[in-house]
């Protein structure tokens, strides 16, 4: 759980000199004291009147005793506190989303090298239990034959022996006949659930579903009173949609000896929605997920790419690194909300001045953009950057903090470079960085060319 520290939120550079001119606004003896009463700032009275709660969104983390008119720090800190909060748990879930990207990204390259039924079964079950708790698992699919459910993968002491299930028996063949993915805590309270030899407390189930049908299911347990969550479940689908379309593969392989041409067929088209699946998981760790241009990973992918292939045609590129000015006064003048919402105008903005498909805008920073530019000169990322520049201030978002003018505004540095051996494409970053540095000490507001210097 994400929690906000009193003491840490006090003393923050850009906070305590707030608080301290706040207090002393006052001209009376005010405290500001953590849970157990302990002063963080002020100081104290013997004339206490009264205890003003700090809280970050609902919990409680301080008091602020005072006068009356003490309560306008106890808001004004509570506000600090909840807007931190929400900080923390943005870059929290965030982080989750990413981490949730890249695993599934890593499944998919390692289901792609799997060929057998149960090599593809013990790949999922082992990927899947280094994210969710588990004392047993399976992966059941038809036989068709004998119309039963049968356990080709398993792991655990609930399914110590190959198991055969019928369509529709307990929570699986439920979720089999209903196509939905499904949690069940506590499951001895289910009607479903049919008693094996070792009692389960948490099932997750999922179907093993593609275009041409179900194929069975994966299905994940837990002897021990824990609750699968929602997010357990959203994970736990993207890997059984992976895994059913790798085994619909595998299934048809097995049946090459008497359908070769046919089956040659679906593998290449199976094949190549793999290959697709691919590309969108890539797309998607490479993808700013506020500004949906390409994120920093993305951005230095590309950048490497392009630096070896200009290297070879020693050809120019050019780099503009943006950024927006006195954002953090932005959003502690419009709120977070406002804030996200100015930068994917801004990115919106950024991607109207880049015509060319091969120029590659990426969020860099927090509020720093970045456009590279193969095969430009200096001259022409300087026409691009100016082009971005125009086009964010016919966007024309009021910012009543600004020290620059009445609307959102940008620095920019821009540079240009003819890659080669000797250099690296930090050192591209490095003078376009300059640059910016030069442009915002200038005053910001404005565009800064930096060029290269090979004697430097």
């Amino acid at each position: 759980m994400v929690q906000i520290n009193l003491k840490k939120l006090i003393l923050k550079k850009e906070i305590y000199p707030v608080v301290e001119k706040l207090i002393y606004s006052l001209e009376t003896p005010v405290a500001i004291r953590d849970i157990k009463g302990t002063i963080l700032a002020g100081s104290d009275s013997k004339n206490v009147l009264y205890k003003y709660p700090i809280k970050a969104a609902s919990a409680l983390i301080g008091w602020v005793t005072g006068p009356e008119k003490a309560v306008i720090v106890a808001q004004t800190i509570s506000y600090m506190a909840t807007t931190e909060l929400e900080k923390k748990k943005l870059a929290l879930e965030t982080l989750n989303q990413y981490e949730e990207i890249n695993f599934l990204y890593d499944i998919a390259g390692k289901i792609a090298t799997c060929r057998g039924l149960q090599e593809l079964g013990d790949l999922a079950i082992a990927e899947m239990r280094k994210v969710i708790e588990a004392t047993s698992a399976s992966v059941l699919l038809f036989d068709r034959d004998r119309e039963v459910l049968e356990v080709v993968s398993a792991w655990g002491p609930e399914y110590s022996q190959k198991a055969r299930i019928l369509p529709g028996e307990g929570i699986i063949g439920d979720v089999i006949e209903s196509g939905q993915a499904e949690i069940v805590n506590n499951v001895s309270s289910d009607i479903r659930y049919v008693r094996g030899e070792k009692a389960i407390y948490s099932r997750i189930c999922a179907p093993l579903t593609t275009q041409n049908g179900t194929l069975g299911a994966i299905n994940l347990s837990n002897a021990n009173p824990i609750e699968y969550t929602a997010k357990n479940l959203k994970l736990f689908s993207a890997l059984a949609s992976q895994l059913a379309a790798a085994i619909e593969n595998a299934l048809l392989l097995e049946q090459l000896t008497d359908y070769s041409y046919t089956l040659e067929m679906k593998v290449a088209e199976r094949t190549a929605a793999l290959e697709l699946a691919n590309k969108e998981l890539h797309r998607y760790a490479t993808l700013d997920g506020l500004t949906q241009v390409a994120n920093r990973r993305g951005f230095d992918e590309y950048l490497m790419s392009a630096w070896k292939k200009l290297t070879e045609e020693r050809a120019p590129l050019s780099l503009i690194l943006c950024d927006v000015d006195y954002f953090k006064l932005y959003n502690d003048t419009y709120g977070h909300q406002a804030g996200d919402e100015c930068l994917q105008k801004i990115a919106l903005a950024i991607g109207r001045a880049v015509k060319n498909p091969k120029y590659l805008v990426a969020r860099y920073g927090g509020e720093e953009f970045a456009v590279i530019l193969p095969k430009t000169s200096a001259k022409g990322g300087l026409h691009v950057a100016e082009m971005i520049k125009m086009e964010i201030e016919w966007l024309k978002i009021p910012h009543a903090r600004s020290k620059t003018s009445h609307y959102v505004t940008v620095s920019m540095g821009v540079s240009s470079i003819i890659p080669g051996d000797s250099l690296s494409p930090e050192t591209l970053i490095a003078v376009t960085d300059e640059g910016l540095y030069k442009a915002k000490k200038l005053g910001r507001d404005r565009i800064i060319l930096k060029l290269f210097d090979s004697a430097e």
